[in-house]
């Protein structure tokens, strides 16, 4: 879940603006400020991940108040909006949203740089919000132009990673089976031939990625071994 502050000196904004997170998937709106006094009381107790901050704000400077956050423990990412009550319809709702999931991905990294070790889910981004994705549940990734389709027994979802990436980061749960494709090696049911090309046969989804004849004998012998 990502936590969303807004501070702003006007509260019918800041209404507007927790419809929009209200509806957003694993994104949770934990109040508003209006000062900032207020804004440094809410930061230290509710402890956001993101601070929707309207400019100018009295009391406030846009280059010096973020300073402020470092001296807290969960140093929240600020992002600065003009009049927030701009930004509920039209285009510019488009742009806020945008920057949202921007600010969003920035604090998913932060907490993988925080704490060591192998992910446990990975994350969709889109205009409906967040969707989490448990690494376990995944059965097939594979790559689509620019981003990576993750397929699971229920839907796929479309995810900012790079095949490269997953597969040096989940070794022991990944296998490439071809140059756009890698597959969960539990989940791998089989291969299959037809028409002259070699199949991969996966649980609980209908999809049969097609496996590159250099690294066929790869999957072979692991097959083989399951």
């Amino acid at each position: 879940m990502i936590k969303v502050l807004i501070v702003d000196n006007e509260l019918l904004a800041g209404v507007r603006i927790e419809r929009l997170l209200t509806a957003m998937q694993n994104i949770i709106f934990v109040g508003q400020a209006t000062n900032r006094s207020s804004t440094m009381a809410m930061v230290e107790a509710q402890a956001p991940d993101i601070v929707l901050m309207k400019t100018p704000m009295p009391e406030m400077g846009t280059v010096s108040f973020p300073k402020v956050f470092n001296q807290v423990v969960l140093n929240p990412i600020v992002v600065f909006c003009p009049s927030l009550d701009q930004f509920e319809c039209g285009p510019l709702r488009g742009n806020l949203i945008g920057a949202i999931l921007s600010a969003s991905k920035e604090v998913h990294n932060k907490r993988r740089q925080l704490y060591a070790g192998a992910r446990s889910c990975l994350y969709a981004y889109s205009y409906q919000g967040i969707d989490v994705i448990p690494i376990e549940d995944v059965r097939l990734l594979k790559a689509d132009q620019k981003y990576v389709r993750a397929y699971t027994a229920n839907t796929d979802f479309t995810i900012n990673e790079s095949l490269k990436g997953l597969e040096q980061e989940f070794p022991n749960l990944f296998i490439r089976i071809h140059r756009n494709a890698l597959v969960t090696k539990g989940a791998i049911q089989g291969i299959r031939r037809i028409e002259g090309r070699s199949l991969a046969m996966l649980d609980d989804i209908d999809i049969q990625p097609e496996i590159s004849r250099r690294l066929e004998p790869k999957l072979r012998k692991l097959t083989a071994q399951l």
